[in-house]
């Protein structure tokens, strides 16, 4: 379950993107994100996007640094959730983000989504 909440370790965020863990840690005053095997340091140069691919089957997490190629970090929301916005008539932005925990983490980090 992703938190928001930090703790001594200097863990700000954690949770899973699809398979694949996730978290944002404090270290030394700088925000650190890991996703998988991969990691950068946050700061107010670095953009990140939210997007949700073709026909709400995958989300996209972009993250772009001066000087450096953009990550790509492409992961699958389990298929009930997938479906949730097609069945659930009053789907709105608070039950995206409970049910996909890259647009909490993308808020957190200060930046954007497609979610309308």
């Amino acid at each position: 379950m992703a938190g928001e909440s930090s703790d001594e370790s200097g863990v700000v965020w954690s949770g899973r993107l699809g398979r694949v863990p996730a978290e944002v840690r404090t270290t030394n005053g700088q925000r650190v994100l890991r996703i998988g095997r991969w990691s950068t340091v946050v700061d107010d140069r670095t953009e990140i996007r939210h997007r949700t691919g073709r026909f709400a089957l995958s989300q996209r997490i972009i993250i772009r640094q001066p000087g450096r190629p953009p990550f790509v970090h492409r992961y699958r929301l389990p298929l009930l959730l997938q479906l949730a916005p097609y069945w659930e008539a009053t789907y709105d932005r608070l039950s995206a983000e409970a049910d996909d925990p890259g647009l909490g983490l993308v808020e957190l980090l200060g930046g954007t989504d497609d979610w309308v």
